[in-house]
């Protein structure tokens, strides 16, 4: 669906890979679903921002986006989102 969205929003050829350079892998083996929410995150707001086609022209996602302490706080507002969406249904 992310590369769908590329190639129709940005006319980019997805033959190519995106790279997400010095981006940090979790360290855990739960974390890999909020390290790309997080990412894709990123991505609509940079296209938002006019940002993103910049980023991927210029090789590479910014490295920024992707430390452990990030994604960790992260994942901490996601859970906290969902259970107070939890909590507001009862």
């Amino acid at each position: 669906m992310l590369n769908t969205w590329l190639e129709r929003g940005l006319q980019l050829d997805m033959k190519t890979t995106i790279f997400a350079t010095g981006i940090t892998q979790q360290a855990n083996n739960f974390d890999c679903g909020v390290h790309v929410l997080y990412i894709i995150t990123k991505m609509i707001e940079a296209e938002k921002n006019g940002k993103l086609l910049e980023y991927l022209e210029k090789g590479g996602l910014p490295v920024e986006w992707g430390t452990a302490e990030i994604v960790a706080n992260y994942r901490q507002e996601v859970r906290d989102l969902f259970i107070s969406l939890v909590e507001s249904d009862t």
